[in-house]
């Protein structure tokens, strides 16, 4: 009897062993493989001012930043900290695929005032009304689409302020919506018969000689609320940089137009006034605007404190990032323990690198 009831204790301590080895390897296994670094350094500026940097570095030291990466006019102004590593760039996904939207519709490949009822798509675990399903794309990509539907990736105040349902119109009233920005990949899927990194990387990567990107380094949550996923990217400092430039220079990279730069300009209109973000005073497709002289500070921001100042003015991108762990373990230890640099820091190093311009 007791030989066997050591055996039981035996197998019980193994399987609890097993178990637990396999949990801890998917807890600690990253979302996305490393990258493998390729293609070319973008050159240094002649005039790079070793001031500048240390006065940078002096900053990021303080804040909560990990990786610093600034474009001007196609050269390397600014390179500080972990440059080449993936990071997960939140909300800043939804400025690039408004990218895709302006080439895909380019390319005649999506019609932006199409209606979701026109073109098929539905949430099979929300139905869409008739009035939501009359909402057009291009409401999606101007956050009015007058759709209030649980969706992944909301925080607390997201789903605070969401408004009840059907109680505007399509296209009447702004709501920064999950579910739009969501929705817009199956819609950018379904009309280009492409998956959004594969389109990233032909699109923009590949063009911009990007270093890191690889089209598994965008990844799809799936969840019981919805049936629409929520695409992630992971990027690095210098490529999300190499992205913002083509903003800064209208479009193109080495002269060659990659954005539509009628999309430049229609991404940077304002279709509605915020109110609730203080330092924000328009929202583009996709972009929040920042007034400044003749042209608006196009910023991509995302949760943990992630950035992309787009400053076309100055024809510089700046790339501020913050690790928020990949794997799911480190990620979740992020969101309970972790802090992230502040609107107001990000703006600080715009100011620095700006200030004899």
């Amino acid at each position: 009897m007791k030989s066997r009831q050591k055996r039981r204790i035996y197998y019980v301590c193994l399987i609890t062993t097993l178990i637990s080895g396999i949990a801890l390897y998917y807890a600690t296994r990253p979302f996305v493989a490393p990258p493998v670094i390729k293609g070319n350094e973008l050159k240094e500026a002649p005039d790079r001012s070793i001031a500048l940097e240390q006065m940078l570095k002096s900053d990021m030291q303080k804040n909560e930043s990990d990786a610093l990466y600034v474009i001007q006019e196609n050269k390397q102004i600014a390179a500080i900290g972990e440059t080449d590593t993936l990071y997960n760039v939140a909300s800043i996904r939804k400025s690039i695929i408004s990218a895709l939207f302006g080439i895909a519709e380019k390319k005649g490949l999506i019609d932006l005032d199409k209606t979701l009822g026109e073109i098929g798509v539905d949430d099979r675990k929300q139905p869409l009304t008739k009035q939501e399903k009359s909402a057009k794309v291009r409401h999606l990509l101007q956050a009015r689409s007058g759709i209030y539907l649980d969706a992944l990736g909301e925080s607390q105040r997201m789903k605070a302020l969401r408004p009840k349902r059907t109680s505007h119109a399509p296209g009447t009233f702004y709501y920064y919506n999950n579910w739009d920005f969501n929705m817009l990949g199956v819609i950018f899927e379904q009309q280009t018969k492409m998956k959004v990194g594969e389109a990233f990387e032909k699109w923009i990567a590949v063009p911009t000689d990007m270093r890191s990107f690889d089209a598994a380094h965008v990844v799809y949550e799936r969840g019981n609320e919805t049936s629409i996923p929520m695409y992630r990217f992971y990027l690095s400092a210098e490529d999300l940089a190499r992205f913002g430039a083509l903003y800064a220079q209208e479009g193109r990279w080495n002269e060659k137009e990659i954005i539509p730069n009628s999309w430049i300009e229609a991404s940077s209109t304002p279709y509605s006034s915020i109110e609730d973000v203080d330092q924000f005073t328009g929202y583009g497709y996709l972009w929040w605007l920042e007034p400044a002289s003749k042209h608006p500070l196009m910023w991509g921001v995302g949760s943990g404190g992630q950035f992309l100042i787009v400053d076309r003015k100055n024809n510089m991108a700046i790339a501020l990032l913050n690790d928020t762990g990949t794997p799911p373990l480190s990620s979740a230890a992020y969101r309970f323990f972790g802090q992230e640099s502040t609107y107001a820091e990000a703006r600080k190093i715009h100011a620095v690198l700006t200030r004899e311009q």
